[in-house]
Protein backbone atom coordinates (compact mmCIF):
# COMPACT_ATOMS: atom_id res chain seq x y z
CA UNK A 1 0.00 0.00 0.00
CA UNK A 2 3.06 2.57 0.50
CA UNK A 3 4.16 2.10 -2.71
CA UNK A 4 0.82 2.56 -4.45
CA UNK A 5 0.49 5.93 -2.65
CA UNK A 6 3.94 6.62 -3.25
CA UNK A 7 3.35 6.45 -6.77
CA UNK A 8 -0.02 8.19 -6.87
CA UNK A 9 1.63 11.19 -5.02
CA UNK A 10 3.88 11.11 -7.90
CA UNK A 11 1.28 10.68 -10.58
CA UNK A 12 -0.74 13.50 -9.38
CA UNK A 13 2.46 15.72 -9.04
CA UNK A 14 3.48 15.17 -12.71
CA UNK A 15 -0.72 15.50 -13.36
CA UNK A 16 -0.62 18.70 -12.12
CA UNK A 17 2.53 19.46 -14.16
CA UNK A 18 0.54 18.85 -17.28
CA UNK A 19 -2.31 20.94 -16.21
CA UNK A 20 0.15 23.92 -14.84
CA UNK A 21 1.81 23.58 -18.58
CA UNK A 22 -1.78 23.86 -20.13
CA UNK A 23 -2.62 26.96 -18.83
CA UNK A 24 0.19 28.63 -19.12
CA UNK A 25 -0.10 26.99 -22.51
CA UNK A 26 -3.42 28.85 -23.20
CA UNK A 27 -2.61 32.62 -21.87
CA UNK A 28 0.43 32.71 -23.47
CA UNK A 29 1.04 33.26 -27.44
CA UNK A 30 3.72 33.05 -30.00
CA UNK A 31 4.86 35.68 -32.30
CA UNK A 32 6.52 34.43 -35.60
CA UNK A 33 8.02 36.49 -38.50
CA UNK A 34 7.26 33.89 -41.34
CA UNK A 35 3.69 33.75 -42.74
CA UNK A 36 2.32 30.67 -43.90
CA UNK A 37 0.00 29.35 -46.29
CA UNK A 38 -0.38 25.27 -45.78
CA UNK A 39 2.60 24.12 -45.33
CA UNK A 40 4.93 25.95 -44.04
CA UNK A 41 7.81 25.96 -41.35
CA UNK A 42 8.72 28.96 -38.92
CA UNK A 43 12.07 30.30 -37.65
CA UNK A 44 11.89 32.01 -34.27
CA UNK A 45 9.12 32.76 -31.69
CA UNK A 46 9.01 35.62 -28.57
CA UNK A 47 6.85 35.30 -25.61
CA UNK A 48 3.77 37.87 -25.93
CA UNK A 49 1.63 37.69 -22.71
CA UNK A 50 -2.46 37.98 -23.00
CA UNK A 51 -4.68 38.37 -20.82
CA UNK A 52 -7.14 35.53 -19.29
CA UNK A 53 -8.56 34.91 -15.43
CA UNK A 54 -10.83 31.80 -16.64
CA UNK A 55 -9.45 29.61 -13.98
CA UNK A 56 -9.77 25.77 -15.53
CA UNK A 57 -11.52 24.34 -12.66
CA UNK A 58 -13.74 21.98 -14.31
CA UNK A 59 -10.11 20.19 -16.56
CA UNK A 60 -8.91 20.46 -12.48
CA UNK A 61 -11.24 18.59 -11.19
CA UNK A 62 -10.97 15.63 -14.14
CA UNK A 63 -7.60 15.40 -13.88
CA UNK A 64 -8.15 14.58 -10.24
CA UNK A 65 -10.58 12.39 -10.88
CA UNK A 66 -8.44 10.49 -13.20
CA UNK A 67 -5.37 10.10 -10.24
CA UNK A 68 -7.54 9.34 -7.65
CA UNK A 69 -10.14 7.02 -9.26
CA UNK A 70 -9.24 5.63 -12.21
CA UNK A 71 -8.79 2.08 -12.35
CA UNK A 72 -5.69 1.01 -15.08
CA UNK A 73 -2.48 2.36 -15.75
CA UNK A 74 -2.42 5.62 -17.55
CA UNK A 75 0.15 7.51 -20.29
CA UNK A 76 0.69 11.00 -19.16
CA UNK A 77 2.33 12.37 -22.06
CA UNK A 78 -1.19 10.80 -24.21
CA UNK A 79 -3.14 12.71 -21.46
CA UNK A 80 -1.49 15.73 -21.99
CA UNK A 81 -1.29 15.67 -26.22
CA UNK A 82 -5.32 14.34 -25.89
CA UNK A 83 -5.62 17.72 -23.99
CA UNK A 84 -4.07 20.20 -26.52
CA UNK A 85 -5.63 18.33 -29.17
CA UNK A 86 -9.08 18.69 -27.56
CA UNK A 87 -8.68 22.34 -27.19
CA UNK A 88 -7.95 23.46 -30.32
CA UNK A 89 -10.13 20.92 -31.96
CA UNK A 90 -12.61 22.58 -30.17
CA UNK A 91 -11.82 26.20 -32.03
CA UNK A 92 -13.75 24.05 -34.65
CA UNK A 93 -10.89 25.53 -37.39
CA UNK A 94 -9.69 22.41 -39.81
CA UNK A 95 -6.43 24.65 -40.09
CA UNK A 96 -5.90 24.78 -36.39
CA UNK A 97 -4.11 21.31 -34.74
CA UNK A 98 -1.58 20.18 -32.77
CA UNK A 99 1.46 18.04 -34.10
CA UNK A 100 3.20 15.47 -32.34
CA UNK A 101 6.81 14.63 -32.42
CA UNK A 102 5.91 12.22 -35.23
CA UNK A 103 4.06 14.30 -37.03
CA UNK A 104 5.96 17.07 -36.79
CA UNK A 105 8.64 14.93 -38.61
CA UNK A 106 6.40 13.97 -41.60
CA UNK A 107 5.38 17.81 -42.35
CA UNK A 108 8.65 18.62 -42.13
CA UNK A 109 9.72 15.95 -44.79
CA UNK A 110 6.78 16.76 -47.32
CA UNK A 111 7.76 20.61 -47.00
CA UNK A 112 11.58 18.66 -48.11
CA UNK A 113 9.52 17.77 -51.75
CA UNK A 114 9.39 13.97 -50.61
CA UNK A 115 7.31 11.70 -48.13
CA UNK A 116 6.70 8.06 -47.86
CA UNK A 117 2.96 7.17 -48.11
CA UNK A 118 0.50 7.27 -51.17
CA UNK A 119 0.58 10.58 -52.75
CA UNK A 120 -2.29 12.76 -51.73
CA UNK A 121 -2.88 16.26 -49.83
CA UNK A 122 -6.22 15.98 -47.38
CA UNK A 123 -8.30 18.52 -45.90
CA UNK A 124 -10.82 18.50 -43.57
CA UNK A 125 -14.75 19.19 -44.70
CA UNK A 126 -15.83 20.94 -41.70
CA UNK A 127 -19.88 20.16 -42.66
CA UNK A 128 -19.24 16.61 -42.77
CA UNK A 129 -16.66 16.18 -40.52
CA UNK A 130 -14.58 14.07 -42.86
CA UNK A 131 -11.14 13.87 -44.35
CA UNK A 132 -11.37 14.86 -48.12
CA UNK A 133 -8.54 14.45 -51.25
CA UNK A 134 -7.35 18.19 -52.43
CA UNK A 135 -4.79 16.58 -54.16
CA UNK A 136 -3.44 13.69 -56.12
CA UNK A 137 -0.18 13.27 -57.13
CA UNK A 138 0.93 12.25 -60.78
CA UNK A 139 2.77 8.82 -60.87
CA UNK A 140 1.68 8.18 -57.06
CA UNK A 141 0.30 5.24 -56.16
CA UNK A 142 -3.27 7.05 -55.39
CA UNK A 143 -3.30 7.87 -58.51
CA UNK A 144 -2.67 4.74 -60.39
CA UNK A 145 -5.19 3.43 -58.03
CA UNK A 146 -7.73 5.82 -59.02
CA UNK A 147 -7.88 8.24 -56.12
CA UNK A 148 -9.79 11.54 -57.51
CA UNK A 149 -9.75 15.04 -55.82
CA UNK A 150 -12.80 14.92 -53.56
CA UNK A 151 -12.99 11.71 -52.36
CA UNK A 152 -13.85 11.35 -48.81
CA UNK A 153 -11.59 8.49 -46.80
CA UNK A 154 -14.18 6.59 -44.36
CA UNK A 155 -12.16 4.26 -43.08
CA UNK A 156 -8.80 3.23 -42.84
CA UNK A 157 -7.73 -0.48 -41.90
CA UNK A 158 -11.57 -0.57 -40.87
CA UNK A 159 -11.49 1.80 -38.94
CA UNK A 160 -14.03 4.83 -38.81
CA UNK A 161 -12.57 8.40 -39.75
CA UNK A 162 -15.67 10.35 -38.65
CA UNK A 163 -14.66 12.78 -36.37
CA UNK A 164 -10.95 12.14 -35.90
CA UNK A 165 -8.32 14.71 -36.36
CA UNK A 166 -6.62 15.72 -39.67
CA UNK A 167 -2.96 15.05 -38.29
CA UNK A 168 -3.79 11.32 -37.41
CA UNK A 169 -5.71 10.41 -40.23
CA UNK A 170 -2.64 11.50 -42.37
CA UNK A 171 -0.10 9.52 -39.98
CA UNK A 172 -2.24 6.44 -40.70
CA UNK A 173 -2.47 6.67 -44.42
CA UNK A 174 1.31 7.26 -44.67
CA UNK A 175 3.67 4.07 -43.74
CA UNK A 176 7.04 2.75 -44.98
CA UNK A 177 7.43 2.14 -49.08
CA UNK A 178 5.57 -1.18 -50.34
CA UNK A 179 3.44 -1.94 -47.28
CA UNK A 180 -0.11 -1.94 -47.63
CA UNK A 181 -3.10 0.38 -46.64
CA UNK A 182 -6.65 -0.42 -46.81
CA UNK A 183 -9.30 2.48 -47.59
CA UNK A 184 -12.61 2.81 -47.86
CA UNK A 185 -13.72 5.72 -49.83
CA UNK A 186 -16.90 7.76 -50.42
CA UNK A 187 -17.35 9.41 -54.35
CA UNK A 188 -20.18 11.91 -55.67
CA UNK A 189 -19.79 11.75 -59.57
CA UNK A 190 -20.48 14.76 -61.67
CA UNK A 191 -24.47 13.91 -61.26
CA UNK A 192 -24.12 14.05 -57.66
CA UNK A 193 -24.86 10.00 -57.60
CA UNK A 194 -22.87 8.64 -54.45
CA UNK A 195 -20.81 5.36 -54.08
CA UNK A 196 -18.06 3.76 -51.89
CA UNK A 197 -15.47 2.36 -52.96
CA UNK A 198 -12.23 0.09 -50.87
CA UNK A 199 -8.51 -0.02 -52.22
CA UNK A 200 -5.77 -1.43 -51.20
CA UNK A 201 -2.75 0.55 -51.68
CA UNK A 202 0.90 0.45 -51.84
CA UNK A 203 2.71 2.90 -49.96
CA UNK A 204 6.30 4.06 -51.68
CA UNK A 205 8.25 7.04 -52.15
CA UNK A 206 6.70 10.01 -53.26
CA UNK A 207 7.76 12.77 -54.78
CA UNK A 208 5.51 15.73 -53.42
CA UNK A 209 5.83 18.17 -56.40
CA UNK A 210 5.05 17.11 -59.84
CA UNK A 211 6.55 20.00 -62.04
CA UNK A 212 6.34 19.81 -65.68
CA UNK A 213 7.34 22.51 -68.49
CA UNK A 214 7.08 21.90 -72.18
CA UNK A 215 6.43 23.84 -75.20
CA UNK A 216 2.94 23.58 -76.67
CA UNK A 217 1.13 23.56 -80.48
CA UNK A 218 1.96 27.25 -82.29
CA UNK A 219 4.68 27.86 -79.83
CA UNK A 220 2.85 28.55 -76.49
CA UNK A 221 5.01 27.82 -73.47
CA UNK A 222 3.36 25.36 -70.17
CA UNK A 223 4.23 25.17 -66.65
CA UNK A 224 2.66 23.02 -64.32
CA UNK A 225 3.27 22.31 -60.85
CA UNK A 226 1.11 20.65 -57.65
CA UNK A 227 2.45 22.62 -54.76
CA UNK A 228 5.04 25.36 -53.57
CA UNK A 229 7.47 24.01 -51.40
CA UNK A 230 11.02 24.57 -51.25
CA UNK A 231 12.11 23.50 -54.28
CA UNK A 232 9.12 25.55 -56.47
CA UNK A 233 10.96 28.60 -56.93
CA UNK A 234 14.33 26.87 -58.59
CA UNK A 235 12.27 24.92 -60.77
CA UNK A 236 10.20 27.63 -61.96
CA UNK A 237 12.89 30.07 -62.34
CA UNK A 238 14.13 27.09 -64.63
CA UNK A 239 11.26 26.68 -66.96
CA UNK A 240 10.44 30.19 -67.11
CA UNK A 241 14.39 31.20 -68.58
CA UNK A 242 13.88 28.22 -70.58
CA UNK A 243 10.97 28.93 -72.21
CA UNK A 244 10.16 32.58 -71.73
CA UNK A 245 13.75 34.29 -72.07
CA UNK A 246 15.40 31.84 -73.83
CA UNK A 247 12.64 30.01 -76.57
CA UNK A 248 10.66 33.42 -77.00
CA UNK A 249 7.88 31.73 -76.79
CA UNK A 250 4.27 33.65 -77.64
CA UNK A 251 2.79 32.81 -74.75
CA UNK A 252 2.68 30.84 -70.94
CA UNK A 253 0.07 29.17 -69.25
CA UNK A 254 0.67 28.19 -65.88
CA UNK A 255 -1.14 25.38 -64.67
CA UNK A 256 -2.40 25.74 -60.50
CA UNK A 257 -5.16 22.93 -60.94
CA UNK A 258 -5.14 21.03 -58.09
CA UNK A 259 -2.06 23.00 -56.60
CA UNK A 260 -2.38 23.16 -52.55
CA UNK A 261 -0.59 25.73 -51.90
CA UNK A 262 2.57 26.02 -49.97
CA UNK A 263 5.25 28.46 -48.96
CA UNK A 264 4.27 31.98 -48.94
CA UNK A 265 7.45 32.80 -49.25
CA UNK A 266 7.90 30.67 -52.57
CA UNK A 267 4.38 32.29 -53.91
CA UNK A 268 5.62 35.68 -53.18
CA UNK A 269 8.78 35.25 -55.16
CA UNK A 270 7.20 33.10 -58.54
CA UNK A 271 4.17 36.12 -58.39
CA UNK A 272 7.00 38.40 -58.32
CA UNK A 273 8.31 37.59 -61.52
CA UNK A 274 4.97 37.49 -63.52
CA UNK A 275 2.84 41.10 -61.84
CA UNK A 276 4.16 44.44 -62.48
CA UNK A 277 5.33 46.71 -59.37
CA UNK A 278 2.68 46.50 -56.44
CA UNK A 279 0.94 44.71 -53.91
CA UNK A 280 0.91 41.08 -54.43
CA UNK A 281 -1.16 40.12 -51.80
CA UNK A 282 -1.99 41.56 -48.19
CA UNK A 283 -2.70 40.18 -44.36
CA UNK A 284 -5.38 40.75 -41.30
CA UNK A 285 -4.67 40.20 -38.09
CA UNK A 286 -6.95 39.60 -35.46
CA UNK A 287 -6.26 43.58 -34.40
CA UNK A 288 -7.11 44.95 -37.90
CA UNK A 289 -3.55 45.35 -38.77
CA UNK A 290 -2.35 44.41 -42.17
CA UNK A 291 0.51 43.60 -43.65
CA UNK A 292 1.95 44.10 -47.22
CA UNK A 293 3.60 42.07 -49.46
CA UNK A 294 4.67 43.50 -52.67
CA UNK A 295 6.85 42.96 -56.04
CA UNK A 296 9.24 44.88 -58.01
CA UNK A 297 8.94 46.14 -61.31
CA UNK A 298 9.62 43.34 -63.10
CA UNK A 299 6.79 41.83 -65.29
CA UNK A 300 5.87 39.11 -67.95
CA UNK A 301 5.56 40.63 -70.82
CA UNK A 302 4.05 38.20 -73.39
CA UNK A 303 0.34 36.95 -73.39
CA UNK A 304 -0.66 34.55 -69.62
CA UNK A 305 -3.27 32.31 -69.23
CA UNK A 306 -3.27 30.78 -65.42
CA UNK A 307 -5.40 27.66 -64.81
CA UNK A 308 -7.06 26.78 -61.50
CA UNK A 309 -9.89 24.47 -60.74
CA UNK A 310 -12.27 23.60 -57.13
CA UNK A 311 -8.58 22.05 -55.87
CA UNK A 312 -6.35 25.11 -56.07
CA UNK A 313 -5.66 26.52 -52.60
CA UNK A 314 -3.78 28.74 -50.50
CA UNK A 315 -0.39 29.88 -52.53
CA UNK A 316 -1.73 28.62 -55.72
CA UNK A 317 -4.77 31.34 -54.89
CA UNK A 318 -2.79 34.32 -54.33
CA UNK A 319 -0.92 33.91 -57.38
CA UNK A 320 -4.20 33.52 -59.29
CA UNK A 321 -5.94 36.66 -57.45
CA UNK A 322 -2.72 38.93 -58.06
CA UNK A 323 -2.47 37.92 -61.70
CA UNK A 324 -6.42 38.89 -61.96
CA UNK A 325 -6.33 42.22 -60.30
CA UNK A 326 -2.89 43.33 -62.01
CA UNK A 327 -4.79 42.55 -65.54
CA UNK A 328 -1.62 40.79 -66.68
CA UNK A 329 -3.14 37.56 -67.84
CA UNK A 330 -6.67 35.53 -67.97
CA UNK A 331 -7.48 33.22 -65.20
CA UNK A 332 -9.32 30.11 -66.62
CA UNK A 333 -11.50 27.39 -65.10
CA UNK A 334 -13.69 26.55 -62.20
CA UNK A 335 -13.61 28.70 -58.66
CA UNK A 336 -10.64 27.93 -56.43
CA UNK A 337 -10.72 26.36 -52.95
CA UNK A 338 -11.02 28.89 -50.93
CA UNK A 339 -8.40 29.22 -48.59
CA UNK A 340 -7.63 32.40 -47.17
CA UNK A 341 -6.01 31.47 -44.14
CA UNK A 342 -2.58 32.31 -42.66
CA UNK A 343 -1.41 29.71 -40.40
CA UNK A 344 1.54 29.91 -38.41
CA UNK A 345 3.80 27.07 -36.70
CA UNK A 346 4.10 27.58 -32.94
CA UNK A 347 7.00 25.54 -31.28
CA UNK A 348 6.09 23.94 -27.72
CA UNK A 349 10.02 23.18 -26.76
CA UNK A 350 9.81 19.35 -26.77
CA UNK A 351 9.74 18.60 -30.83
CA UNK A 352 5.78 19.50 -30.80
CA UNK A 353 4.25 22.12 -32.16
CA UNK A 354 0.65 24.00 -32.95
CA UNK A 355 -0.32 25.73 -36.16
CA UNK A 356 -2.66 27.72 -35.68
CA UNK A 357 -4.94 30.43 -37.98
CA UNK A 358 -4.03 33.71 -36.86
CA UNK A 359 -4.55 36.16 -40.27
CA UNK A 360 -6.31 36.24 -43.31
CA UNK A 361 -5.17 37.30 -46.53
CA UNK A 362 -6.84 39.43 -49.26
CA UNK A 363 -6.51 40.53 -53.23
CA UNK A 364 -4.19 43.29 -53.93
CA UNK A 365 -7.32 44.78 -54.94
CA UNK A 366 -9.20 43.96 -51.63
CA UNK A 367 -11.24 40.49 -52.69
CA UNK A 368 -12.09 38.02 -50.22
CA UNK A 369 -10.36 34.67 -50.99
CA UNK A 370 -11.50 32.28 -47.88
CA UNK A 371 -14.61 30.73 -47.87
CA UNK A 372 -14.93 32.61 -51.45
CA UNK A 373 -12.11 31.70 -53.75
CA UNK A 374 -11.14 32.71 -57.20
CA UNK A 375 -13.61 33.74 -59.62
CA UNK A 376 -12.06 32.90 -63.11
CA UNK A 377 -12.23 35.26 -65.90
CA UNK A 378 -13.68 32.43 -68.32
CA UNK A 379 -15.28 29.77 -66.81
CA UNK A 380 -14.88 26.13 -68.04
CA UNK A 381 -15.61 23.00 -66.53
CA UNK A 382 -13.78 19.75 -67.40
CA UNK A 383 -15.81 17.01 -68.43
CA UNK A 384 -14.97 13.54 -66.98
CA UNK A 385 -16.50 11.84 -69.93
CA UNK A 386 -14.30 12.96 -72.48
CA UNK A 387 -10.78 12.52 -72.90
CA UNK A 388 -10.59 15.97 -73.88
CA UNK A 389 -8.87 18.79 -71.56
CA UNK A 390 -11.32 21.47 -72.38
CA UNK A 391 -9.90 23.92 -70.10
CA UNK A 392 -6.83 23.74 -71.43
CA UNK A 393 -8.00 23.74 -74.65
CA UNK A 394 -9.29 27.00 -73.78
CA UNK A 395 -6.51 28.71 -72.54
CA UNK A 396 -4.23 27.71 -75.93
CA UNK A 397 -7.16 29.25 -77.52
CA UNK A 398 -6.95 32.38 -75.59
CA UNK A 399 -3.77 32.61 -76.16
CA UNK A 400 -3.83 32.36 -79.63
CA UNK A 401 -6.59 35.41 -79.84
CA UNK A 402 -3.91 37.55 -77.71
Amino acid sequence: MGKEKDYKSAAGTILWMIITAVVVFLVTSFQYTKMSLGNEVYDYYSDVSSSGDYDFDKLKKVLEIIDKEYLYSYDLEKIEDGAISGMLDALGDPYTAYYNVENTKNFLVETEGEYEGIGIYLTMDTEYELPIVLAVFKNSPAAEAGVLPGDYILEIEGESTKDKLLEEISTKVKGRPNTKVKIKFGRYDDNENYEEIEKEITRKKIETNYFEDKILENNIGYISFEAFDEHAEEHFNDAYNKLVNKNEVKGLIIDLRNNSGGIVDVAEAIVDKIVPLGNITYIVDKEGNKEYINSDSECIKIPLVVLINENSASAAEIMAAAVQDHSVGEIVGTTSYGKGLVQKFKSLGDGTYVKITISEYFSPNGKKINGVGVVPDVIVEDDKNTEEDEQLLKAIEIINQM
